[in-house]
């Protein structure tokens, strides 16, 4: 379920000056205290939720960071533009994710010297797994481009070999 809108909330428009926000959450504050309302069982949940949206739009870097959420998007980030690439022959990837695109594996395909460092593994390993089918990669204009969950799903799955230990 989703938030409700903090300016909705404390019951002011977008266009409100700090005063008036404060203005409003010290109202509704005192209004929806549990202490002033001990019969009301809702009385400490509608506190609470009111205390939130203070605390998202009370402050002006908070306030700015919650606008800056609320037009972008979730995954928005500074100067991301949306758009789609083809990795291989399976499903197009799209780099609309912003910040979060690492966390979700959709960033830009890797080279095969890039993915032998993402895994500290030698290149040469990685251009095997591809040549035995383990692992999926296209052919580009610099060589093979990979997904980074694919090596990384491949790393794991490899059998490491042992350290002597003396």
């Amino acid at each position: 379920m989703a938030r409700p809108d903090a300016y909705r909330v404390l019951g002011v428009p977008r266009t409100a000056t700090q005063r008036e926000i404060t203005r409003a959450y010290r109202a509704l504050a005192r209004e929806h205290h549990p202490d002033v309302n001990r019969h009301d069982p809702d009385a400490e949940r509608r506190f609470k939720q009111v205390a939130r949206a203070y605390h998202l739009i009370g402050d002006r870097r908070r306030r700015a960071a919650y606008d800056q959420r609320r037009s972008v998007g979730r995954f928005g980030g500074p100067g991301a533009e949306p758009g789609s690439f083809a990795v291989d022959s399976g499903p197009i990837y799209h780099s609309d994710l912003g910040h979060h695109s690492d966390f979700y594996q959709a960033g830009d395909p890797l080279s095969v010297s890039e993915a032998a460092r993402l895994v500290d593994r030698s290149p040469s390993w990685l251009r095997r797994a591809i040549r035995e089918g383990r692992l999926a990669a296209s052919r580009g204009s610099r060589g093979y481009l990979l997904r980074r969950r694919d090596v990384e799903r491949l790393d794991r799955a490899a059998p490491r070999r042992g350290r002597a230990t003396n």
